[in-house]
């Protein structure tokens, strides 16, 4: 499916899958590839070959979780999700204005250097600095003044994004997991038990998840997006189970 003012390339879809198609509203798991059309400059990726290709070493890689017509991917690459079928993938072209907007040159400023003072690296151009609360990165620095763009760095960029519809969730179950998963990728089936019985949902997670640093936000986050997003569920409950150690011997 064509989304309005973006070009759209069809590759096909593997034959003989399920007749299910994405619509709003549905969790699919997608994996994707997006690119700066002019550069090829990899922006982002579920892939990891093609992150290591880019030399990104830290990345946790695997299909990321859209809710459609939710935000969890960009406005464009969703609606072009619409349609699709498990196995399929596109290529969609994103102008800028429905990607990271158009570069204004009123957010590039001329800042003193003494404003910099307490930054604790040396100051260099293309690094990200913070200015009264304001992301911007550094183009030059000469004659004690520094130029920050605070644009989004994307701005005024059209992107190329490879998609490709890994999955489309239906078990309730799966759907919770996938969204444990958005908001710590450190889970997995090892160390994750999800048990649907509406309208209860159960989560137990180990204990090395329930100590990772900002735990507290992600289990808020998870409960308000199964509650918003799975019908029939009006409570989520995280279960923090600790077990005395035998001793050895």
């Amino acid at each position: 499916m064509g989304v309005a003012g973006e070009e759209t390339t069809e590759l096909g879809a593997a034959e003989g899958e399920a007749s299910l198609k994405v619509d709003v509203g549905h969790f699919v798991e997608v994996d994707y590839t997006i690119r700066v059309k002019d550069t090829g400059e990899l922006v982002d990726t579920t892939l990891e070959d093609e992150g290591r290709k880019a030399g990104w070493t830290e990345k946790i890689y695997g299909p990321r979780l859209s809710i459609v017509g939710k935000g969890y991917l960009l406005r464009a690459i969703e609606e072009a999700l619409i349609g699709m079928g498990e196995s399929e993938t596109k290529i969609v072209e994103v102008a800028p204005e429905r990607a990271f907007g158009q570069r204004d040159p009123a957010k590039v400023k001329v800042i003193p250097l003494r404003r910099f003072k307490d930054v604790d690296q040396p100051l260099a151009v293309g690094m990200k600095v913070v200015v009264d609360g304001r992301e911007g990165y550094i183009r030059s620095i000469e004659s004690g003044r520094v130029q920050v763009d605070f644009n989004h760095r994307l701005a005024g960029k059209t992107l190329v994004t490879e998609i490709r519809v890994v999955k489309i969730l239906r078990d309730d179950a799966e759907k919770v997991y996938s969204l444990i998963r958005a908001f710590i990728p450190e889970a997995t089936g090892e160390n994750t038990v999800v048990k649907v019985n509406k309208p209860s949902v159960s989560v137990k997670l180990s204990r090395e998840i329930y100590s990772l640093s900002g735990i507290n936000l992600a289990k808020q986050a998870i409960a308000r997006e199964t509650l918003e997003n799975l019908q029939g569920v009006e409570k989520v409950v995280f279960v923090e189970e600790y077990v005395k150690e035998q001793p050895s011997g």
